[in-house]
């Protein structure tokens, strides 16, 4: 129940896990499809040119994390769409549309699909690299992470490229999975739906939603077991630059660690210190990182167009004896004091009404409370030397 000033913020999310481990990588091409290739009444232009008319966009997108505290997995295919009180009907409309009629069986258009996402997925490797490099990386500890790959790591890429291939002869084939993606994901027992808005528009609001979620079938709903099991493997991609990625990473709590709020301001302290210093000013990367999890426990060190590759992970395994040895006369206080601050800021990023929303949904699905989180916060606080 959030002011948005009249705008309704709609998320519906879908249940990957009663997918086959074989669909899993069909995922963003499906949600694509479903608002890129028309309905039964409507081909993609005139869907299209409805979606600017009556809505703030609807974006297909994914959710994918480990829940706190387990091993187990949440892992979602989200519809995000919005639209002012007035044409929230409308809204409500395009998706009950797009769900039960959306056509998939134009094979040209998805064909482009196909393209643009393996376009789009070589053309982010340079500039992304050490986004790609930590979802491979983190693919080797957790089923979550596994999956994120599939759907949008270099997995996803090398599954577009033998698709583009396959769809030259193999189109029949394509659209049955397509079509078993449907069936099995819109499934109203399958679903999420996640609505921010301020409780008076929402007594308006709510009658469409179920008026909407009544349309769509119900079927019992039977989870897919994965039998993807990780195995820690070192790995090296070679591509055409003169700069490199480089990472190394665990799961800490496959280690013994529990966590603890002063996690967050040690990778705030890291950063800014030892590798800004080892990295980036004496190594000449561009940039030096540190990424935790702490739903899942993966930490994992990255570097940004780098023109090593040993001497940096020399360095990252330097980085405990730098904590280890760290004393009065070493730790700044004011540099301790920084990174607090900077481990809260990035607690408690500001966020406008549907960020908050999404945030919210995403917590709820991954198993964080506030009572959780406040403790986290409050042992950030506390960090001493």
């Amino acid at each position: 129940d959030l002011f948005t000033n009249g705008i309704v913020y709609l998320d519906l999310g879908f249940d990957l896990h009663v997918l086959p481990q074989e669909l899993l990588p069909y995922t963003r091409l499906f949600g694509r499809a479903l608002l890129e290739m028309g309905t039964a009444a409507e081909d993609f232009v005139q869907l299209s040119q409805r979606i600017g008319r009556t809505t703030g966009g609807i974006v297909p997108t994914s959710f994918v994390s480990t829940v706190s505290g387990s091993d187990d997995s949440t892992t979602w295919l989200l519809l995000r769409g919005k639209a002012t009180a007035d044409k929230a009907e409308g809204l409500v409309d395009i998706l009950r549309d797009v769900l039960l009629t959306a056509r998939l069986d134009n094979p040209e258009r998805f064909r482009q699909i196909v393209l643009e996402e393996k376009a789009d997925q070589e053309a982010s490797l340079a500039p992304m690299g050490h986004m790609v490099v930590n979802r491979r990386l983190s693919a080797q500890f957790t089923q979550a992470a596994w999956v994120g790959e599939q759907l949008s790591g270099l997995s996803y890429l090398f599954f577009l490229r033998q698709l583009v291939e396959q769809l030259e002869t193999g189109w029949s084939a394509v659209l049955a999975r397509l079509e078993q993606l449907r069936s099995l994901l819109f499934n109203r027992d399958n679903m999420i739906s996640n609505v921010t808005l301020d409780s008076s528009n929402w007594q308006k609001f709510e009658p469409l939603l179920e008026a909407f979620l009544a349309d769509l079938p119900a079927r019992e709903v039977t989870i897919t077991p994965w039998l993807h099991k990780p195995e820690t493997v070192a790995e090296g991609f070679s591509t055409p630059a003169q700069v490199n990625y480089v990472a190394k990473g665990s799961n800490l709590y496959k280690l013994g660690y529990t966590l603890h709020g002063s996690a967050f301001v040690i990778n705030n302290y890291l950063k800014a210190t030892w590798l800004w210093e080892r990295v980036r000013v004496h190594g000449g990367a561009y940039g030096g990182f540190t990424v935790f999890d702490p739903r899942s426990g993966i930490f994992n060190y990255l570097s940004y167009r780098d023109p090593n590759v040993l001497r940096t992970v020399e360095n990252y395994d330097a980085a405990s004896q730098f904590l280890q040895e760290l004393d009065e006369s070493r730790l700044n206080p004011q540099e301790l004091t920084k990174a607090i601050i900077g481990a809260i800021g990035d607690m408690d990023v500001y966020l406008l009404p549907d960020a908050k929303g999404l945030t919210s949904m995403q917590r709820y699905l991954a198993g964080d409370t506030e009572a959780k989180l406040q403790q986290q916060r409050d042992e950030a606080l506390e960090t001493t030397l």
